[in-house]
Order: structure tokens, then sequence, then C-alpha cells
């Protein structure tokens, strides 16, 4: 009534059959890693501006002592 399939002839020196769940596992590492280097970004644009902001704070303090310090001597 119903027939049997026959089995592929298999090559023993091929590689693995691709897995999904590989692939899957794959993917999942790959976002993570995508969001943590995400993350360290951000981070890291936070400290560049509050650095960038420091100098710019500090520039403006030096020139207004360089200002004051050349009126007094005049």
């Amino acid at each position: 009534m119903y027939r049997t399939k026959k089995k592929k002839a298999v090559d023993p020196n091929a590689p693995p059959r691709p897995n999904l769940l590989n692939h899957e596992k794959r993917l999942k590492d790959a976002t993570l890693t995508l969001e943590q280097v995400r993350d360290e970004n951000q981070q890291l644009k936070r400290r560049l501006d509050a650095v960038e902001s420091k100098l710019t704070h500090q520039t403006a303090y030096l020139n207004q002592l360089h200002t004051y310090i050349a009126r007094s001597k005049k």
C-alpha cells in the first residue's frame, strides 16, 4: 500500500548539515555583541561630552584669569 522511501547515500567525509538552532544561537550572540557595542559607544559618547564640557569651562576660566592678570599688571 505505502512505499517506503529509499535513503539517500550519505558521504561520510561531508561536513555535518547546518542546524537551525546553531544559526539562532549565532544570531543571538551577534545581537548581544551589537547591543554591548552600542551601550559602550553611548557610554563613551557621554564621557566624551563630559570631558569636552570640562575643557570648555577650563578654557573659559583660564581666559578670564589671563585677562584679569593682564589688566592688573597695567
